[in-house]
């Protein structure tokens, strides 16, 4: 007898998975680097949400998710992956921990629409990517808050507002870029 046939899809390694995923955490790091520190929020513009959404892209939900999770972790330790080339806790439990955490929800929300899946819509990354961003905004503001004992409308004047156009135009250049990338790894 004659087994069924199943359409099984097939597995990553577990050394493509770990080359892919230190990939894209060095990307997260440098592209934190590329930083300009906005006055009087301790919040700065950088490519990082850039590197966060194209890693849940590239990787999917989840390990999109585990590889920013480390990247968080490995600046949590004191390896110098954040913005102005900062790690610690410090830097967790400052202006900017709320944000960093919220990476990890970023990049799993943003994974939900990986390029690499059968179903490339573009209407389905902008909402997830949207939701994702949403998150980040929600966890990074109220840490942000409590810190700070702003209140929610000068916390968002600092926090968010600035932000949007950049993080928009980054989504945007995200998705391009992992369409391209998606056909060199073999997704």
């Amino acid at each position: 007898m004659e087994e069924p046939k199943t359409s099984v899809k097939p597995r990553v390694s577990k050394a493509v998975t770990l080359t892919e995923s230190g990939l894209m955490i060095a990307i997260m790091a440098i592209c934190s680097w590329i930083s300009i520190p906005l006055p009087g929020t301790g919040v700065p513009i950088n490519l990082a949400t850039f590197a966060v959404i194209l890693t849940g892209l590239l990787l999917g939900s989840r390990r999109g998710a585990a590889a920013t999770g480390v990247f968080v972790l490995l600046g949590a330790v004191g390896i110098p992956v954040f913005a102005g080339f900062t790690g610690g806790m410090g830097i967790l439990a400052g202006p900017t921990g709320g944000y960093l955490v919220g990476y990890v929800f970023l990049a799993m929300a943003a994974g939900l629409a990986s390029p690499a899946g059968q179903k490339r819509s573009v209407v389905r990354y902008l909402v997830c990517a949207a939701a994702g961003e949403i998150l980040l905004y929600v966890l990074g503001t109220l840490w942000f808050i409590h810190l700070t004992s702003m209140g929610i409308g000068p916390a968002l004047a600092a926090c968010v507002i600035p932000f949007i156009p950049g993080d928009i135009a980054k989504m945007i250049l995200a998705w391009i870029v992992a369409r391209r990338l998606v056909k060199v790894m073999g997704h």
